[in-house]
Parts: C-alpha cells; sequence; structure tokens
C-alpha cells in the first residue's frame, strides 16, 4: 500500500492493501480470542500461564490499537487526506503495523516453541543426553 501510494497519489493499490491489512489483523484478533477461552491454564495456573497471558495480552492490546490506527488511514485515504507528497500519518502507521509484525514472530517463537512446544522439549533431550 506504502510503495503504490508514494507512486500515484490515488491508486486502488492502498485501498486493497490496507483493507486485507485490518481483516487480518481482525482475524488475529478473533483467533486469540478463541485461544484464551479454549486454553486449558490460565494466567493464576503457572509461570508460564502468566507469562503467555502477559505477554500475548499486550501484543492483542497492540493489534487492537494498530487496527483501529488502519482503519483511520483508511478513512482518510478516502477522504483524500493523502497523497504521494503528504502522507507521513499513513507511514507511521505501517512503520507501527510492522514493529507488531515483528514482535509477534518473536512472541510466536518463545511462547509457543521455545516454552510450550516441541522446541522446549528437543532442547532438554540434548542436554539430557537423551537424543540419540
Amino acid at each position: 500500500a506504502h510503495k503504490s501510494m508514494r507512486l500515484k497519489d490515488y491508486d486502488v493499490g492502498p485501498f486493497i492493501g490496507l483493507l486485507m491489512t485490518i481483516l487480518c489483523g481482525a482475524v488475529f484478533f478473533l483467533v486469540q480470542v478463541r485461544e484464551y477461552y479454549w486454553n486449558s491454564y490460565s494466567i493464576a495456573d503457572s509461570v508460564y500461564g502468566s507469562v503467555f497471558y502477559l505477554l500475548t495480552g499486550f501484543h492483542g492490546a497492540h493489534v487492537v490499537v494498530g487496527t483501529i490506527w488502519l482503519m483511520v488511514s483508511l478513512a482518510r485515504l478516502w477522504r483524500g487526506e493523502f497523497s504521494s507528497q503528504r502522507h507521513f500519518g499513513f507511514e507511521a502507521c505501517i512503520w507501527y503495523w510492522h514493529f507488531v509484525d515483528v514482535v509477534w514472530v518473536s512472541l510466536w517463537f518463545v511462547v509457543y516453541l521455545w516454552f510450550g512446544g516441541w522446541l522446549y522439549m528437543w532442547w532438554f533431550k540434548i542436554w539430557d543426553g537423551d537424543i540419540y
């Protein structure tokens, strides 16, 4: 969307890009809510539960803020407030959203793979000598 915005004032690219990103943010939030509902542990059960809900909860809050900001940017784009020369609010929104993306990749690796999944078990098998 940003590249399309820089090349032309109003092409269909920024609209489609923002709509798809808003849809992905909403789906992510709904999947996270479903995961919270179906989890077998709570924030009070263990250290893992506390860390899991703290990290994913803060990230989910930032996803909600980012999705709202994307919707505001879409409305401003629709009203014609951005141009190829003047679009800092749009660019700041994109930077924020990509930061939230990078944080999610890190959280996914740490929370789901390392401390909560197969990578955790594999790591301890290596150090116990049971891998061979």
